[in-house]
């Protein structure tokens, strides 16, 4: 990653752009815009964003920063992801490589045209034809409403071996083209014939909603039973997340997304109202899907069939999730004094458990009422391991329990919280009849000499343009690494929602965490990612060659650094509250009127967390009016 990879982000993406994606109501504003607050319930807006700044702020929740806070709270998402993310969408490359070429990106816009097409001919197929009766019989039989057709673009393709390819060439998309996008096979003598025979077609959408591929049910005995699309430049099947695009809006609205294994299951729980349900097409969970979901809730649960394949591939899917999951690096004593780095998950996973033999199409359909039930009720992840892994185990078998221990250490070893992982330290102790010291001792050698050094290997060494003003909150921040184990009282008073760089808020977090009170400076570090260790490392270089000073000098610095800060902020946003007091006089509108009024008296009493006596009043020099 290229070390100014953030400052290029931030000078590519424009943060009106950016908002406007997600806040329609945003309109312009003065020299500003202005509108609904994207995460709170508002009817007046007070949500701006400041084009000279690159910021925003809400003044009714208080949220505010830059473009990577922005898409880390609207995306629920970490600052590695969002930075990912943008650096995307900005065309700025954090590794090595060499740029996808432009053609490449139209070639894969050209590819979705031509599914999307096939998409819609396959509808058409389906509820217009006596090509598409089979399946219409088949969609009867299996109780999919007529909505759910039109939702998920359900299709048929028909017993013909150039029917598709008849049609895309009626709109001038040839055989060669259509065999890229995954809709047609070649003979090994030459030529083509479609790909999805007399099957139900099932559209493969992107999170976007970008139809990149099919799933197609064979009718009959036809072998296999399910057909998907080849791999293409478009579609990649372990990366894609079937009804994400539907599904999206409600896991972010009830923080919770359950993940079953079919098409059918995932229609089903939509068309009864289960709408933040997302399928897995019948494999166990690749780290690109969890990746995919986990944007929108960390409270995960997944539903999959409750036979022996299915909870096995349940259990797979967790090995990878805790790999793929968000989690904290943590620094954990060890008994000669020195610290290892663990991965603590920031997630919350739990597994639905089927009874009967029964997927989670039929359970839905024969208990719809129940289903809220059994979801609430599903079993912590940590138990379903256990539970699976010990259920059969032979007590006189040493590798049997060896293997079951190999196997449940790394997920005991991410619970965030002790007392739960001293809980199933003692459970999975029990369940093999082994003592807890063993595990303990198990544990702790499948950590020495992993993540810390594998943090510290991986540590660039940090630096930012030279030329960067070093701003307030950075000069703060920087004071703060470098003197951590003065435990500074200032730390609780800082107003997060103030602190613009997404980067700063995340090692202030760290910096609250009780078990880094012993870091400071280049030990905080090792914790760090690397995106954000780079950040640090820039932050020290900047104050380092400072005259030592004593504990108070310090700790009195920091504190006219916060006062400085607080004066900066509070006069930038009690001068942009006046800007729209005054356009809202001007248009006579006088519940805005009132509602700015209040929103100045309210950031008037937001100053007293900086200033612990703030003058009532604000004197704008500019208008050289007081508040």
């Amino acid at each position: 990653m290229a070390r100014d990879a953030v400052t290029e982000v931030r000078d590519r993406i424009d943060v009106v752009d950016l908002v406007q994606g997600y806040v329609p109501s945003l309109k312009k504003a003065g020299a500003n815009f202005k509108g609904l607050c994207p995460f709170h319930n508002e009817k007046t807006p007070s949500f701006i964003v400041f084009p000279d700044s690159q910021n925003f702020h809400c003044f009714g929740c208080g949220k505010g920063g830059d473009i990577f806070t922005f898409y880390m709270l609207v995306e629920n998402v970490e600052f590695r992801e969002a930075l990912k993310e943008l650096a995307t969408r900005a065309g700025v490359e954090l590794e090595v490589g060499a740029a996808r070429p432009p053609e490449e990106k139209e070639k894969q816009q050209r590819l979705i045209e031509v599914n999307e097409l096939a998409a819609m001919w396959f509808n058409h197929i389906l509820l217009n034809t006596r090509h598409g009766e089979a399946g219409r019989k088949v969609v009867e039989e299996r109780g999919i409403s007529p909505e759910m057709v039109n939702t998920f673009k359900l299709g048929f393709a028909p017993e013909s071996w150039d029917a598709l390819l008849n049609f895309l060439a009626s709109r001038n998309i040839s055989a060669e083209l259509a065999a890229e996008a995954g809709l047609a096979s070649t003979r090994d003598s030459g030529g083509h014939y479609d790909r999805f025979r007399n099957r139900l077609m099932f559209p493969i959408r992107d999170r976007e909603g970008n139809t990149v591929g099919f799933g197609g049910r064979a009718l009959g005995d036809a072998q296999p039973k399910y057909l998907n699309t080849a791999q293409t430049l478009i579609f990649d099947k372990s990366s894609l997340v079937y009804a994400l695009d539907l599904a999206k809006d409600a896991i972010r609205e009830q923080d919770q997304v359950v993940v079953v294994e079919g098409y059918m299951d995932a229609i089903t729980a939509h068309q009864f109202g289960y709408r933040n349900v997302v399928a897995s097409m019948g494999t166990a969970l690749t780290e690109p899907q969890v990746a995919q979901i986990k944007r929108g809730s960390s409270r995960i649960v997944l539903a999959l069939d409750a036979d022996a394949a299915g909870q096995m591939a349940t259990l797979r899917g967790l090995e990878t999730m805790t790999d793929a999951l968000d989690a904290e690096i943590k620094p954990v004593p060890t008994p000669n004094g020195l610290l290892r780095f663990e991965r603590k998950l920031k997630a919350d996973i739990s597994i639905v458990q089927l009874t009967g033999g029964k997927d989670p199409d039929e359970y839905i359909r024969q208990h719809p009422e129940s289903w809220p039930e059994l979801v609430r009720t599903a079993k912590p992840f940590m138990d379903f391991t256990i539970d699976l892994l010990t259920r059969n185990i032979d007590l006189s078998d040493p590798e049997a329990k060896s293997e079951a221990v190999r196997r449940i250490i790394p997920l005991l070893r991410q619970i965030p919280d002790s007392v739960k992982e001293n809980h199933y330290t003692r459970l999975l102790a029990r369940r093999l009849d082994i003592s807890e010291q063993v595990i303990v001792s198990e544990k702790r050698r499948s950590t020495l000499g992993g993540k810390s050094a594998a943090i510290r290997a991986g540590l660039k060494p940090g630096a930012v343009e030279k030329t960067r003003r070093r701003s307030t909150e950075d000069y703060l921040v920087a004071l703060l690494l470098q003197h951590h184990q003065l435990n500074f009282p200032v730390l609780e008073q800082i107003p997060i929602d103030d602190i613009h760089d997404a980067r700063n808020r995340e090692i202030i977090e760290l910096l609250k965490d009780p078990s880094t009170n012993e870091l400071q400076g280049d030990d905080l570090i090792i914790a760090m990612d690397d995106e954000l260790a780079d950040h640090a490392e820039a932050l020290l270089d900047s104050i380092r060659g400072r005259p030592e000073q004593f504990p108070s000098n310090i700790l009195a610095e920091t504190s006219q650094v916060l006062e400085k800060l607080g004066r900066e902020r509070f006069t930038f946003l009690m001068r942009q509250l006046h800007q729209n007091l005054q356009e809202a006089r001007q248009a006579n509108d006088a519940e805005a009127t009132e509602e700015l009024k209040r929103q100045i008296a309210a950031l008037t009493e937001r100053r007293s967390r900086y200033d612990p006596a703030p003058s009532p009043y604000f004197r704008d020099t500019r208008t050289k009016q007081t508040y």
